[in-house]
C-alpha cells in the first residue's frame, strides 16, 4: 500500500518534483533527452499503474476480484523494486524508493491474509492516481493536456498524500482496537497497520517538503 504506496508506494518517480529529471539519477543527456533507463521506467510505470488504478476501481465498485487486484499490485512493486535496485540511476533517490517498496510489499501481506480488510489496501492504493498523474504530466507533450495533468497532480497530491493518508492512520488504529476486542489480544497483525501507515505518511511529507523546497533551491543557484 502506498507510496505506496509504495505504495506503498506511493511511489514517486523521476520527475521535476520529487524525482527530478534534471538532478541525480534522472540527469538529462547532452542532447537534452532523458536517459533510456529513465524513459523505459516511466513507460513501464505509466502502463502498469494505469492498470492498477483500473483494478482498484473495479474492486471498489464491485467488491469482487480482490486477488486480481492484489497480485497485480504485488507484481508491480516487486518488479519496480528489482528494476530500481538493478538500475538505481533510473530514479533520483533509489534508496528511498527501495525502502518505500519494501514497506509496501510487507504491508500488502496483511490484506492477503485478512481479505476482509481488502478495502484498506484499496483506499491506500488510491494514491497511485497521483503517481500516474506525476509521470503522465512530464511524459505527454501536449500543452493543454499537460496543464490539466499538472493541476490534477497537485490537487491529488494534497488530497491523497497530505490529507487522506494521515486520516487513514486513525482509521487503521480504530480497526486495530476492534480486532483486539474480537481476538482478545492486542498482539494481532492489524496492529502493524497504523505503524506502517505512519511510515508511508512520513515519506509523503518528506516528498512534500522536497517539492516545496525545490523552487527555493533553484533561486539560490
Amino acid at each position: 500500500m502506498t507510496q505506496g504506496s509504495n505504495g506503498a508506494v506511493t511511489n514517486v518517480r523521476a520527475d521535476a518534483s520529487t524525482q527530478s529529471a534534471d538532478d541525480g539519477g534522472g540527469k538529462k543527456t547532452e542532447s537534452g533527452r532523458l536517459p533510456a533507463v529513465v524513459v523505459y521506467h516511466d513507460i513501464f510505470n505509466l502502463a502498469f499503474i494505469f492498470w492498477l488504478n483500473i483494478a482498484n476501481f473495479l474492486f471498489l465498485h464491485t467488491g469482487r476480484h480482490f486477488y486480481l487486484f492484489f497480485y497485480s499490485t504485488m507484481v508491480y512493486f516487486v518488479a519496480d523494486l528489482l528494476y530500481v535496485a538493478i538500475v538505481p540511476r533510473s530514479v533520483k533517490s533509489p534508496m528511498v524508493i527501495l525502502i518505500h517498496h519494501v514497506i509496501t510489499a510487507l504491508y500488502l501481506l496483511i490484506p492477503y491474509h485478512y481479505p476482509n480488510y481488502g478495502w484498506c489496501m484499496s483506499y491506500c492504493m488510491l494514491v497511485e492516481i497521483n503517481t500516474w498523474l506525476l509521470i503522465a504530466k512530464r511524459t505527454i507533450r501536449m500543452p493543454v493536456v499537460t496543464k490539466l495533468l499538472e493541476a490534477g497532480f497537485y490537487i491529488s497530491w494534497v488530497l491523497l498524500r497530505n490529507i487522506f493518508y494521515p486520516y487513514l492512520i486513525f482509521v487503521f488504529y480504530r480497526l486495530w482496537q476492534n480486532e483486539t476486542r474480537i481476538s482478545g489480544t492486542p498482539w494481532n497483525a492489524i496492529g502493524i497497520t497504523p505503524i506502517f501507515q505512519v511510515a508511508l505518511t512520513g515519506l509523503n511529507y518528506y516528498w512534500t517538503l522536497s517539492l516545496v523546497m525545490k523552487p527555493s533551491k533553484k533561486k539560490q543557484l
